[in-house]
């Protein structure tokens, strides 16, 4: 009877201790099965707190089951840094208190998928450097590296996120380039002259930490070109992030102020602001349906017929052969004496495409070339038909299309003067409706 006894305490005593172990956590965010969830500049795990828990150990892995503990917090919640793109993560998160860890918590796993990878930014390479007028945002988020990181103020950090910026001085002066980052930021800004390849070092900044500011002034010559290299001094992909980047100073070329589009109707409204320009002879705008092979579409001469202009102005052009769709376009400024640079790359995004459609034919008259904008929903093959008036068919040539819009090239000098019918026709029967163009 005492031997009975005696084990009835002891159970009792086993399972008063076993009741005072925390329940499991149930995880709330990221939702599970969560898709596309940014890994930058980190992700919030948060789970319901527990009544009597004192720590929560949280357990994450790229593999199931988790066993790698992440962190061990008093809170509710904990930033995942350095997460990768693309990957599937498991996670849960045990209990704890006076009396031990939760039991069988694995039981609540959940799991999230990042997201892909961003592309890389326009100005990801030297040979891409973006024209650096009074103030601009930028990212290093999808940037890779160009040069290995550069020794400065003492430091060495990781270059694997440079992007990069240009002028050439107008005149001979001093020119004041600010590198301002964003709370998650440390920046590192360099200064370079010459051309891609032949770069000659000048100065750099990299005093403070993220958030700080960096700033370089330049004692610039006329006629001579400079880059400006900026990334961040961590190799973290939490270490990436954005900024402001500005430049001041008399030896600054045209200075933009924006450059912006919009979706208007059937057509894209693209608008432009200059602080100041000199010896400015006007603007070719460009566009490109995959924002890297870019065609000529129009051109706006400067404001001032002297091309000199010490005030703002302001420019619009409208693009009536848009796309349904998605349509890149930039500036690219050109001098009196025939130099040019470009501007940043805009994107207008269009209307969904639902059919194969027949968006413009231009030159129209034609003389010897005739462009054609197709827009399609899918990659396609399509023949691209033209006929006389009568309806015989004078020429006809095969293309392969992608989806979206597509810009085919034809040669018309040997059609004889006079009007032709033009439209395109996919394999499975579909047509666009025609148009009609003049041979000169």
């Amino acid at each position: 009877m005492k031997k009975t006894f005696t084990l009835i305490i002891l159970f009792l005593c086993f399972t008063s201790i076993k009741a005072q172990v925390p329940n499991c956590a149930t995880n709330v965010s990221p939702a599970n099965a969560s898709t596309n969830v940014s890994p930058t500049p980190y992700i919030t795990l948060k789970w319901n707190p527990v009544p009597g828990a004192v720590l929560y150990n949280v357990y994450l892995d790229a593999k199931l089951p988790p066993t790698t503990i992440l962190a061990k917090v008093l809170t509710d919640s904990v930033n995942f840094y350095n997460a990768d793109y693309s990957t599937i993560y498991y996670w849960y998160v045990v209990p704890v208190n006076g009396s031990g860890s939760a039991i069988g918590c694995g039981a609540n796993t959940t799991t999230f998928i990042t997201s892909p990878p961003p592309p890389a930014p326009f100005n990801d390479d030297c040979v891409g450097a973006t024209d650096l007028t009074t103030t601009q945002t930028g990212t290093t988020l999808g940037a890779t590296q160009s040069q290995p990181a550069d020794p400065c103020g003492g430091f060495t950090g990781s270059a694997d996120d440079d992007v990069w910026y240009q002028f050439t001085a107008l005149t001979t002066g001093q020119v004041l380039i600010t590198l301002d980052g964003n709370s998650n930021f440390d920046g590192v800004l360099e200064v370079f002259k010459g051309s891609c390849g032949s770069l000659t070092y000048v100065s750099c900044s990299d005093v403070t930490q993220k958030g700080g500011s960096e700033a370089v002034t330049v004692n610039a010559l006329a006629g001579t070109s400079y880059k400006i290299r900026v990334y961040s001094f961590g190799p973290n992909l939490s270490d990436r992030g954005g900024f402001t980047i500005s430049a001041a100073g008399s030896p600054l070329p045209i200075s933009l102020l924006s450059f912006k589009g919009e979706h208007v109707g059937n057509n894209n409204v693209l608008s432009w602001s200059t602080a100041t320009e000199l010896n400015n002879q006007g603007f070719e705008i460009q566009y490109s349906f995959n924002g890297k092979d870019f065609r000529k579409l129009g051109f706006v001469n400067s404001k001032q017929n002297s091309g000199n202009s010490g005030s703002v102005l302001n420019y619009q052009y409208t693009d009536t052969k848009a796309i349904g769709g998605n349509v890149y376009y930039r500036l690219m400024q050109v001098d009196r004496d025939g130099s040019f640079k470009y501007s940043n790359v805009v994107l207008v995004k269009g209307s969904l495409i639902n059919a194969l459609s027949l968006n413009a034919v231009y030159p129209n008259p034609a003389k010897d070339k005739l462009n054609v904008i197709v827009s399609s929903p899918v990659n396609n093959n399509i023949n691209v038909i033209i006929t006389d008036l009568a309806g015989k068919i004078v020429s006809r040539q095969a293309f392969s299309i992608m989806e979206g819009g597509n810009n085919l090239e034809f040669n018309v000098s040997a059609l004889s003067a006079g009007s032709y019918i033009i439209k395109a026709v996919c394999n499975n029967g579909c047509q666009t409706p025609v148009s009609k163009f003049v041979k000169e």
